[in-house]
């Protein structure tokens, strides 16, 4: 049981570092692209805070950019190898 429960704390850990470090990623290259035109905010707690549901989550859309350059970065640093 003490295994299942460090198991499921790591986890749980591991992803919150993930997918902060994936949407500030996200965050920073939108900001960036437009210019400083759209501004998402560089900490995810205030989505974190505040969950309503929208047609369109910001979360989403950062979190995704933030993946889609990790992806792009690892698929050039192979490409180039």
């Amino acid at each position: 049981m003490f295994v299942f429960a460090m198991e499921l704390a790591f986890w749980v850990v591991w992803d919150l570092v993930l997918s902060f470090i994936l949407y500030f990623t996200g965050a920073v290259v939108i900001r960036i692209f437009t210019f400083g035109k759209t501004s998402y905010p560089l900490a995810p707690t205030s989505f974190f805070q505040r969950r309503k549901v929208q047609k369109r989550d910001p979360f989403n859309s950062a979190f995704i950019v933030g993946f889609l350059f990790y992806a792009a970065l690892f698929a050039a640093a192979i490409w180039l190898a």
